[in-house]
């Protein structure tokens, strides 16, 4: 007796996966195993697709001097006089709980450049110049706000504006590349532009998210053969680009590119990271053409970018506008900018306030704007 009980241990000790626990322990171990290798597989393979693309953005930054030099030696006089004689009306749709947090944003920068600067919501507001239409809000109801937004703007804009530029509240937009890219097009014919989508239509429609532009001709076209014709367009729904896409492509009105001569796209739909580092997931079915990733994603002379936040709107705007290279944007020629004094630390103010970046920024824009 005493002899087959050590031998039934021997034979467990032999058998380390004979026992239930241990047998339910080998799965999960053997499967941890294969993750961890294929990880590191992947890892090694992402590992060598940075550096492929850093490598690319070094040899972009190299050629940059060269290719500031050719950027307006081209152009000519009347046409940047022409671009700077635009009046453009920019129309943001908003709701009412954005009108403190992303309206300011918008308000307190890029805004500022357009020639006429309104919100389309439900409410008034005291502080902003707004449209308000009759609408339910919601993402249902997108087309339905669109449309009549188009309709009050043909009824009390159309002779006071060349351009009528729809954008989201969470674009940032470089008005000056804008204005650049729209005096290219006739005044007599119906233009409509942005970042074109390939799906859905024969020739494409624009990203409401991008923010798209049309003419006053093109304004025109779409309210009084459009909308002021029954079942021509539809004037209700929720894909309001969508509608707005479908309305011009049976008016005839067409979609005008908006890349650059060196193929890179100048609207972001996505928002610059994900142009910068790749599109991702179904994203990619919409583009009417791939994006390159890195530099030569994005031409120098974007216009927008999509899903920005306040304050990465201040962070451009400070960027973009009010950052210099010395020697580059500015000599500084009769002033000072740094001097030679000792650096001394002050005392603090018994009263004084330390504010988190973001509040800073907002208070900095609430209150003043740039020239």
């Amino acid at each position: 007796m005493h002899e087959t009980s050590a031998f039934r241990m021997m034979i467990r000790w032999k058998n380390p996966f004979h026992s239930t626990t241990r047998a339910k322990l080998c799965g999960p171990v053997i499967f941890l195993i294969a993750m961890i290798l294929i990880y590191r597989c992947f890892h090694q393979e992402k590992d060598t697709t940075n550096l492929r693309f850093l490598e690319n953005v070094k040899k972009f930054l190299l050629n940059i001097k060269e290719r500031d030099k050719k950027y307006l030696v081209n152009e000519k006089s009347y046409l940047e006089e022409k671009a700077r004689k635009l009046r453009i009306l920019c129309y943001t749709m908003t709701i009412p709980s954005n009108m403190q947090t992303k309206a300011v944003a918008v308000n307190n920068t890029w805004g500022t450049r357009c020639t006429k600067l309104v919100f389309v919501t439900q409410k008034p507001s005291s502080s902003f110049d707004t449209m308000q239409v009759d609408v339910q809000e919601g993402r249902s109801y997108l087309t339905d706000k669109t449309v009549k937004t188009l309709i009050a703007l043909y009824k009390t804009y159309r002779n006071d504006y060349d351009w009528f530029f729809k954008c989201d509240d969470d674009v940032y937009i470089i008005m000056e590349n804008l204005r650049h890219l729209l005096a290219k097009h006739d005044s007599h014919i119906p233009v409509y532009l942005g970042h074109q989508f390939r799906l859905f239509t024969t020739q494409g429609y624009l990203s409401g998210g991008a923010g798209y532009a049309m003419n006053r001709r093109a304004l025109e076209k779409i309210n009084e053969d459009g909308f002021q014709v029954s079942g021509k367009c539809d004037i209700s729904g929720k894909d309001e680009d969508l509608d707005i896409g479908h309305c011009f492509e049976k008016l005839g009105v067409k979609v005008y590119s908006t890349i650059d001569s060196h193929k890179r796209q100048s609207f972001h739909p996505f928002g610059f990271q994900r142009a910068f580092y790749g599109h991702v997931g179904g994203e990619m079915f919409y583009v009417s053409r791939p994006y390159k990733t890195g530099p030569e994603c994005c031409s120098e002379f974007t216009v927008s970018f999509h899903y920005v936040t306040p304050e990465d709107m201040y962070l451009m705007e400070f960027l973009l506008y009010h950052a210099r290279i010395f020697g580059r944007h500015s000599t500084a020629k009769g002033k000072e900018i740094f001097t030679t004094q000792e650096a001394v630390i002050s005392d603090k103010a018994p009263n004084e306030v330390l504010l988190s970046p973001k509040y800073i920024w907002h208070y900095l824009f609430r209150y003043s704007r740039f020239e």
